[in-house]
């Protein structure tokens, strides 16, 4: 990975989490009876729901207190796997109907790839494989470096919304600057698609409430329109 990524993700982030206390090693009598042997197959089959639920709290609460190097490592790892695609998981998004739901502060972890082709030139990382990256995309990526460091309201990207993730369709630069960064949210304009027979997930965002949304980007002339080369 080239070094202006890093420098670009090099950002403060909170003290890393404490390590949670070791388990009770000791372990109660079994109750007596037939209620007792209903209660230990209730605590049985409860104990990979809780076990689970316990692991991703503590993967959470690990990525609140990642480091910024940690975190570039783990991006940098993701970057060596393709992108996935829309279309390649899902082929059957293609029939299903778009509805606009309007802007909206979307997770950085629930987007789960592209909806346009070309994915293949991509990583995990969102960030074009090195063969692809043009003295034009290097160009684009230091404007948008430059922006995020001066705390300026950057566009908001275009996704789709299938299978309960979303899908890139403008802006996958800046979904990596916002991994690299560490930033927990990004702002989108969202499309969602409706497979036949569904209905929709999304509430519908008033058109006032985008209006308020997009009144900080409308002097965004030096960073608007597409990050992206055209597919």
């Amino acid at each position: 990975m080239d070094d202006d990524v890093t420098a670009g993700a090099e950002r403060p982030s909170a003290a890393p989490a404490a390590s949670p206390a070791p388990p009770d090693e000791t372990e109660g009598e079994a109750p007596a009876g037939a209620l007792g042997r209903i209660r230990q197959r209730a605590g049985a089959m409860a104990e990979p729901l809780v076990g689970g639920a316990s692991t991703a709290i503590e993967a959470a609460a690990q990525r609140v207190g990642e480091l910024p190097a940690m975190r570039v490592r783990r991006i940098r790892r993701r970057g060596r796997e393709p992108l996935p695609s829309l279309a390649d998981l899902y082929p059957e998004s293609r029939l299903a109907r778009p509805v606009e739901v309007g802007l909206s502060s979307i997770t950085a972890d629930e987007i789960a790839g592209t909806a346009v082709g070309g994915g293949d030139q991509r990583g995990g990382d969102f960030l074009p494989l090195k063969p692809f990256r043009s003295m034009n995309w290097h160009a684009r990526w230091q404007r948008l470096r430059k922006a995020q460091d001066s705390l300026a309201v950057l566009p908001p990207i275009d996704v789709v919304k299938y299978a309960g993730r979303y899908w890139v369709v403008d802006g996958h630069n800046r979904v990596a600057l916002a991994l690299y960064g560490g930033q927990q949210e990004i702002d989108a304009s969202v499309v969602e698609l409706i497979p036949p027979g569904g209905r929709r997930t999304e509430p519908i965002v008033s058109l006032e409430a985008q209006v308020e949304a997009a009144r900080p980007m409308r002097t965004r002339a030096a960073v608007e329109g597409t990050d992206d080369p055209p597919t």
